[in-house]
């Protein structure tokens, strides 16, 4: 009887803890954002049929945007599934990368094509043929700025070259943001091989930022955007040599601390 009742209650005590609760499998890499008219949805990259993906928070589909990817290039990424990002129609918008591998008689290399869309597949902005990664950024005084990397691997050393455009924008009131414990979470895999996630937590009333890569002599050599409902970053490692990396998370006027993470 005793043995019983210590069985009974240790199970009613196992339902005290709160579980992480399964809902879906994606076939494809995804992520979530958050859309004015929509709220929060998931977004994927069907790199084989090449396509963007929205689904509703129920994991019901919602869109397919078509991505027009040349014969030969490679899906890479995609990019600030967004509205009035970048104009102020009422249709999503998004920036997406693809990639060729270019072979040589002694080596190889990388080329890159970027693109910026809306739903219907129309050019929002004619990007330089090379641009392999971009970023929006929150200035102090003027606004938001798009930021466009156009690579050339062709070449020892390989030249880069920073187009910047301005965006629009409408103001927003000063908000004082509580930073304790800000800080980006634990890689995993740590060390990662191809692709490591990092948990991402903004502070409270900030909605987005940056995540930056460093090398060990605090140089930056990656940025990737970042928003209050993402969860965590799904960091693509194929291009960057092994090593040993620092990692941190700008917002706004707002720094966090460092970890490092290593790539093999």
């Amino acid at each position: 009887m005793r043995l019983t009742l210590t069985i009974i209650i240790g199970m009613m005590g196992m339902t005290l803890f709160a579980q992480p609760v399964f809902e879906k499998i994606y076939d494809e890499s995804a992520s979530i954002c958050q859309l004015e008219s929509l709220g929060d949805v998931y977004y994927s990259m069907d790199v084989i049929n090449k396509r963007c993906l929205i689904y509703n928070m129920d994991h019901a589909l919602l869109k397919s945007i078509p991505l027009p990817t040349p014969e030969g290039y490679y899906l890479e990424d995609i990019q600030y599934v967004s509205e009035h990002l970048f104009n102020d129609d009422e249709l999503m918008e998004l920036v997406y990368i693809y990639s060729k591998y270019v072979p040589t008689e002694f080596s190889y290399y990388f080329t890159f094509e970027t693109r910026l869309i809306n739903e219907n597949g129309v050019d929002l902005l004619a990007l330089p043929s090379g641009a392999g990664f971009t970023e929006v950024l929150q200035t102090a005084e003027s606004g938001k700025k798009f930021l466009v990397y156009k690579y050339d691997y062709s070449v020892i050393p390989y030249r880069t070259s920073t187009y910047a455009y301005a965006l629009p924008e409408e103001e927003e009131p000063a908000t004082s943001y509580d930073v304790t414990g800000f800080s980006p979470g634990n890689a995993y895999p740590n060390p990662g091989r191809d692709q490591v996630n990092i948990p991402v937590t903004l502070p409270d009333g900030v909605h987005s930022g940056s995540l930056e890569i460093m090398d060990m002599n605090g140089r930056k050599i990656l940025s990737y955007p970042v928003t209050g409902s993402m969860g965590h970053l799904q960091l693509s490692t194929r291009q960057m040599p092994p090593g040993t990396y620092l990692y941190q998370l700008n917002a706004g006027q707002v720094q966090s601390g460092v970890k490092k993470i290593v790539i093999r």
